[in-house]
């Protein structure tokens, strides 16, 4: 009796697993929670169109550099669309759940049972198969930092390079004594791990104030390179995500290269592909009039957006450092250069190049040989000036170019009532609230 049963107990075992594999194979829900991006109606697997746009965002961010702490830290804090957004299981996210959820072939409409795919196309996929993979391989590189509990600080530490393509690393060093106290003062700098003599290290203030004013020029004339027509917006934001799972397939094609995966012949034919597609995606871009790649002009004048840029440098430094070194790591190469001989104690603005990265590039790091290669770009002619009026305007975390006028103003305006119009124009042109000119006045 006892054989008979357990007999029976794998016949029915068996049959409930070929039953399940014949549902995963139809496309059919199996059973379970309802997993996070779908609902399920009538058995089978529809889009929650509210998830599945967060997690195809998530995709995205992900190649764009993004990390998952600060993709976690908004989901948790602010939600989607304005309302709380966590797991099917009503809880917040973390980094396994979130890990898990974009690492799921479920997210490119490919039904995995026990391993193995098993349909294709029979549920509706929330981001394409390329992209999806590119996403995978870029979750599970080796390379990639997986601590949960380290915290940012330094905007650019891990991200800037040193000349020679080592990525710098933060350090606290003793300045001179100061003549009244008698004591060094401690500065953060940024310094190459390379031995020998050439290797920078940079106070880091000074940097980051350097690369600041890069992004706000970046964000002055990105902003009018935008194509008007929402539908291009969106058009391009599809073909960027492509171009990046482009160059994550390049990466993975080289290791397979190494572990001889891939002989030389497929290599090239690889290589030939990618690039055809790749100069497909670059030519519809360009028919967008998106033209990010060509780079920042330093001398271009930006005074007629610079309030509406102020507003969203603001914005972008009010963000945790997590998505602002996001920001920069995914915009930017930074290559730090070695001072002049002479001039090691006064910064030069000219030694931090800063390199926009094309479309598609935004995890890509530049080695030694390339950077050798590349022609410095600077803040253009008077960068010191420049970086030293943008300090200037820096009060805490927020930048105001007219904080300075505004003060000044108010202290006249006590003095003579017909100034006080001008102070409150003033105010009222910082906020946004009108442009019109005073006239002469």
């Amino acid at each position: 009796m006892g054989q008979v049963a357990r007999f029976e107990s794998a016949t029915k075992q068996d049959r409930a697993r070929a039953k399940s594999a014949q549902l995963a194979a139809d496309g059919r829900w199996t059973g379970g929670r309802r997993p996070f991006g779908w609902d399920v109606a009538d058995g089978r697997l529809v889009l929650n169109p509210r998830e599945a746009a967060a997690l195809s965002t998530a995709h995205s961010d992900v190649l764009g550099g993004r990390s998952l702490g600060s993709i976690i830290t908004q989901w948790n804090d602010e939600g989607w669309e304005g309302k709380p957004l966590v797991t099917t299981a009503s809880k917040p996210w973390g980094y396994a759940q979130l890990r898990q959820a974009l690492l799921r072939p479920r997210n490119a409409g490919l039904y995995e049972y026990r391993g193995e795919i098993l349909s294709r196309d029979q549920i509706p996929p929330i981001v394409s198969e390329a992209v999806w993979r590119a996403v995978v391989k870029t979750l599970e590189a080796p390379d990639r930092r997986r601590s949960q509990t380290n915290k940012a600080v330094h905007l650019l530490s891990g991200i800037a390079q040193c000349h020679c393509g080592e990525a710098v690393r933060s350090a606290t060093v003793y300045g001179r004594k100061d003549p009244s106290t008698g004591e060094k003062k401690k500065h953060t700098v940024y310094r190459c791990p390379a031995k020998g003599e050439g290797h920078v290290a940079k106070r880091e203030e000074f940097v980051d104030a350097a690369v600041e004013l890069w992004v706000f020029r970046f964000l002055a004339q990105s902003y009018r390179a935008q194509p008007e027509s929402p539908q291009d917006r969106a058009e391009r934001e599809s073909i960027t995500l492509e171009l990046e799972a482009l160059h994550v397939r390049e990466r993975e094609a080289g290791s397979l290269l190494a572990q001889g995966g891939l002989t030389m012949g497929q290599m090239k034919e690889f290589n030939a592909t990618i690039s055809r597609n790749r100069v497909d995606l670059e030519r519809r871009l360009t028919e967008l009039g998106f033209h990010q790649a060509e780079g920042l002009d330093a001398t271009e004048k930006i005074d007629r957006e610079w309030y509406t840029t102020e507003q969203r440098f603001n914005a972008w430094l009010a963000l945790p450092i997590d998505d602002r070194r996001d920001f920069v790591r995914s915009k930017f190469h930074i290559v730090l250069h070695p001072h002049k001989v002479g001039s090691a104690r006064n910064f030069d603005p000219d030694t931090v190049s800063v390199h926009i990265k094309r479309p598609g590039e935004s995890r890509r790091v530049l080695d030694g040989g390339e950077i050798s290669q590349l022609e410095r770009v600077t803040l253009g002619p008077d960068s010191a000036l420049w970086l030293q009026r943008f300090q200037s305007n820096r009060f805490g975390s927020t930048y105001d170019r007219s904080r300075a006028q505004r003060e000044r103003f108010a202290e006249l305006a006590e003095e003579d009532p017909a100034l006080a119009q001008i102070a409150q124009h003033l105010e009222s042109r910082r906020a946004g609230v009108s442009i019109t000119p005073v006239g002469s006045a």
